[in-house]
């Protein structure tokens, strides 16, 4: 699938419906960097999930600064990813956080 502009959309992950947002760009902190960071959360439900991906490289190491497409595959699979890591989205509470791969996994 193509990467998308959008900043907000929604993905079907088992026959649900799951909202995502973009929450920031890869940005530095200090002598590191944050990659792309996505809320997610189920359509109905309140309790959030923000999937972070690493900073994408380029080529030579560097860490690439343009802004970055979202990937609706990798959003899918970010679902997937924190629910088996525990995120249950029908429950109440604090959001949850969870660190994912390039692809979401």
């Amino acid at each position: 699938m193509q990467p998308t502009r959008d900043t907000s959309g929604t993905v079907e992950v088992d026959g649900e419906i799951y909202h995502w947002d973009l929450r920031r760009q890869p940005r530095p902190t200090g002598r590191t960097w944050q990659g792309l960071a996505l809320t997610l959360r189920l359509d109905g439900f309140k309790r959030e999930a923000i999937v972070q991906f690493p900073p994408p490289l380029l080529p030579n190491g560097r860490v690439d600064t343009n802004k970055q497409l979202v990937n609706l595959d990798y959003v899918r699979n970010a679902v997937a990813a924190a629910i088996e890591a525990g995120w249950e989205p029908t429950s109440r509470g604090r959001h949850v956080e969870f660190d994912v791969d390039a692809e979401g996994r």
